[in-house]
């Protein structure tokens, strides 16, 4: 009976362990594009491409730029409202994946990773703003 017990206290701290975890969601262009309109204003938008990227092809509307590649990105991310919904970008979707973890290891909730990233976003004719 005890064994009982603990298995199914085992399993019921699992099942609320995964309904605390992160949301997050591979996105494309089109999905990406709803959310940027969202009236609520929630979205936090960053884009982890390197400055040089950035300056090449612009940012998308209302993003923060927030390179991936560097040693700070983790403290970076710390200024951001972590119980806001967040939509990550690079350029094709690699470093946003990888970024994803580093936004659910931070506590983030809701995490939103566009891929392929600033090429789909270009390749779908959209436009794009000047980096602050």
């Amino acid at each position: 009976m005890k064994a009982l017990f603990l298995l199914l206290s085992g399993v019921f701290l699992s099942v609320m362990a995964c309904t605390n975890a992160a949301s997050t969601a591979v996105v494309d262009v089109a999905k990406a594009k709803s959310l940027l309109a969202d009236p609520a204003g929630q979205l936090q938008v960053v884009d982890l491409r390197t400055p040089p990227e950035v300056a090449a092809t612009g940012i998308l509307p209302g993003a923060t730029a927030i390179n991936f590649r560097r040693a700070d990105f983790a403290a970076q991310i710390e200024k951001l409202d972590k119980k806001r919904p967040v939509l990550v970008y690079c350029a094709a979707g690699s470093r946003s994946a990888q970024a994803t973890q580093v936004f659910q290891q931070a506590g983030f909730s809701t995490i939103y990773d566009m891929s392929p990233g600033m090429s789909g976003w270009l390749a779908a004719g959209e436009q794009t703003s000047n980096p602050n």
